[in-house]
């Protein structure tokens, strides 16, 4: 492709995996409202919690890189078909460890029923192989759209199973089966998108030279999941299941949106800095332009949760986990950071500098792994709050060495960046502002009442100022998605 036509793909890509997203997104907040409104309690919440959280990384482990490795790599036949068995013996491998030690893992949280659990979750290991090559292929070729129409078909059989396995009394193990049936109908959709049939060739010296840059790269992805997910760990062993139930509903309500929305870009990211890796200049455009993109959406969203997190949660899933919205404030603070550090790594990886990735993980497991565990210890009275505390003492550690690498590696200064991003954060502060003084004056409304008129004044006044001095609109979405 020219550069014109590399533009315009990226440009339709990210709209495609824009309107993919909100649809996903939808879709989740409304199971997740409806099963914690009717059918599961904080309690039960928090024992699930404990064992899906724990398969990002198995995931990623499972994988080998072999993604990251897809996309490098060249389109030879049976470097693909290699990696393709690679994937599912690692899958059925690292299946297997997890159902031996699935009965020690119920013991330590002591929960015996989370055995079962963990091994029909795990199920996922043997499913996601299957596509795994597949979906590389198309990611590569930045074919967007197909896998954005594959996306919202699969989510939306995951919501149909989710919701009616809760509705037919089956209590947490909707949380297992819904994902199930999403990647089932994912490991049909993308290979008949790809239309790519692996041969039979396995000849693991082939892709030497790509493993190991993809184990680099992958490495740090293993990082990103085991820190994301360690607090939820140490949330349930130092304070229990309902304590976890009652923190992952903030972290539902702020960081899960937080890395929604910074998917639309950052899945188009990594191959996108891939193909102008050579051109130091389009780089530089390219990832200010994602920033922009990134902040407009998660920005307002995280100002609505600032100003109304209380109002937020009781409406979303339930009075009951109100007293969350202490926790819910201080993690929408540490989203800002979160939303702009989803492209270092992506942009690192696509300029062949997965060794800077994987030091900012390290040093982000470091500092906040260590921090949940002193906080949740010292400042023990204040329950989970605590370690959601220490994600905002913690992240900007790792955040401000993210940022030393990036800029160290593009063609722009720190300060023509915020030149170019700033007047974001500005007006979407007049639109927070706005929002906080509709609060003042609607105290006395119930809070389905408060949070439609609160979260609607900042995303008005948000996004009638972001299109007055930004031509953010939705015609230019709509201009994206046609091409």
């Amino acid at each position: 492709m020219d550069d014109s036509a590399i533009k315009k793909s990226i440009s339709r890509g990210v709209a495609w995996v824009g309107v993919a997203t909100s649809v996903v997104a939808v879709l989740d907040l409304v199971a997740l409202a409806l099963i914690l409104h009717l059918w599961v309690d904080a309690e039960q919440f928090g024992v699930v919690t404990a064992v899906i959280t724990v398969f990002g990384a198995l995931q990623l482990v499972a994988e080998l890189g072999i993604p990251a490795a897809v996309v490098q790599a060249d389109d030879d036949e049976d470097r693909l078909a290699t990696m393709f068995w690679l994937g599912i013996i690692a899958g059925v491998a690292t299946y297997v460890i997890v159902f031996v030690i699935a009965p020690y893992a119920a013991a330590a949280h002591d929960h015996p029923e989370e055995s079962r659990l963990f091994r029909v979750a795990g199920l996922l290991l043997l499913v996601r192989p299957i596509y795994m090559t597949h979906q590389s292929i198309l990611r590569k070729h930045i074919r967007f759209k197909d896998l954005s129409l594959i996306r919202v078909i699969a989510n939306t059989a995951e919501f149909v199973v989710k919701v009616g396995t809760a509705a037919a009394g089956l209590g947490v193990w909707c949380f297992i089966l819904g994902p199930l049936a999403r990647e089932v109908a994912t490991a049909i959709g993308v290979p008949l998108a790809a239309r790519w049939k692996p041969r039979w060739v396995c000849r693991p010296r082939l892709v030497g030279h790509d493993m190991r840059f993809a184990m680099r790269s992958t490495s740090g992805e293993i990082l990103y999941q085991f820190y994301s997910n360690l607090d939820y760990q140490v949330v349930a062993y130092q304070f229990g299941a309902t304590a976890l139930g009652l923190y992952r509903a903030a972290y539902e309500l702020v960081l899960e949106p937080v890395r929604f929305v910074s998917a639309v870009v950052t899945v188009v990211a990594f191959p996108t800095f891939a193909r102008l890796r050579q051109d130091r200049t389009a780089i530089a455009d390219q990832f200010v332009a994602f920033t922009r993109q990134n902040l407009v959406v998660v920005l307002v969203m995280l100002a609505v949760i600032v100003v109304a997190a209380d109002d937020a949660l009781i409406v979303v899933v339930g009075p009951g986990y109100a007293p969350a919205a202490g926790a819910a404030r201080v993690l929408a603070i540490v989203g800002i950071l979160r939303a702009l550090s989803h492209l270092g790594p992506p942009f690192l990886d696509g300029i062949g500098r997965p060794d800077q990735t994987l030091r900012y993980q390290i040093t982000a497991t470091v500092a906040l792994g260590s921090l949940f565990f002193a906080f949740g210890y010292v400042f023990h009275d204040l329950g989970a709050f605590s370690v959601a505390v220490a994600w905002a003492v913690g992240y900007p550690i790792a955040f401000a060495l993210l940022c030393y690498m990036v800029f160290s590696n593009l063609d722009l200064s720190p300060l023509a960046y915020l030149r170019r991003i700033g007047r974001i954060p500005i007006l979407v502060g007049l639109g927070a502002l706005a929002g906080i003084g509709v609060r003042l004056l609607v105290t006395g409304l119930s809070a389905p009442l408060r949070l439609v008129s609160i979260g609607g004044t900042v995303i008005v006044v948000s996004f009638v100022l972001l299109g007055t001095f930004e031509q953010y609109s939705p015609r230019a979405i709509i201009r994206s998605l046609r091409g």
